[in-house]
């Protein structure tokens, strides 16, 4: 029996000196494909196997288990290896993703996020503490955590000066609900790191600015197409990628070390 699907290859596992398994992400999920002699360099399937390469292979199944047959290479996305950057933020995206993903259940929209974000990345067209943002965001909804962002989870109030955002709840609130339901002063709020958020008991509160509060909006409810199309520089970027960063691994409950490689690739001395 053979299959033929459109993928991206998230992570590969060295089988000897010329196989290898690999993860490979398809609209219909995630599926382990092992590659036979695909690391010997005058393999046919060689360039369309190759790490993060978004290619189309026919697969062979024996016993619930798949095989390269063949392959043929759609875009290699060879531009994200042109910065250590660009490929740290890539391995951290495909990890991610592979987390999310599940074998055998489709996943057309999370290839997608994958896809763009991997192009971008390629091309240089956004920063890519935005293009980790997004894909944080959009991916911890499509794993079944899409927070509750239209109005306050108090009063339902929405155009506000400051928002209180509740991580592990996933909703927001406004300064007067926040101080009520916390018994927190005003002067205590205003006096925490926005970065960093502030903890109320064990719940961890980030404060979104209105330009914040706005690209989390749009990203949540724009077209796939349009994700992107906004934005945020300074602080404003900043925090947005924070917010991000920690309502993903709040939800995801665990530490990526693609992430902490990232990161010492990224931050500022």
């Amino acid at each position: 029996m053979y299959i033929t699907l459109k993928g991206v290859v998230l992570s590969e596992t060295p089988v000897g000196d010329y196989d290898k398994y690999m993860t490979f992400l398809t609209d219909r999920g995630k599926i382990s494909v092992y590659g036979n002699g695909v690391k010997r360099l005058k393999s046919p399937n060689f360039v369309a196997t190759q790490l993060y390469s978004y290619s189309e292979m026919t697969l062979s199944e024996r016993a619930g288990k798949y095989y390269v047959r063949e392959a043929s290479l759609i875009e290699s996305f060879f531009g994200m290896r042109g910065s250590i950057e660009g490929i740290a933020l890539a391995g951290y995206i495909a990890e991610v993703a592979a987390d999310i993903a599940l074998e055998g259940e489709g996943s057309p929209e999370l290839l997608r996020l994958v896809l763009n974000c991997f192009h971008l990345i390629s091309e240089g067209k956004k920063p890519l503490s935005q293009i980790k943002a997004v894909f944080e965001l959009r991916a911890v909804c499509d794993a079944g955590f899409t927070p509750d962002i239209i109005g306050c989870h108090g009063c339902g109030k929405h155009d506000l000066k400051v928002y209180y955002f509740d991580a592990e709840g996933g909703y927001f609130m406004c300064e007067d609900c926040f101080s009520r339901s916390h018994e927190v002063f005003e002067s205590e709020l205003r006096s925490q790191n926005e970065f960093e958020g502030i903890y109320a008991g064990t719940r961890l509160i980030l404060i979104l600015s209105p330009d914040v509060y706005i690209a989390m909006r749009y990203v949540i409810f724009s077209r796939p197409e349009r994700i992107f199309a906004f934005e945020l520089r300074g602080d404003a970027l900043d925090s947005f990628a924070s917010v991000c960063e920690k309502y993903l691994i709040c939800h995801m409950e665990k530490n990526y070390r693609t992430l902490d490689f990232y990161k010492s690739m990224t931050e500022k001395p």
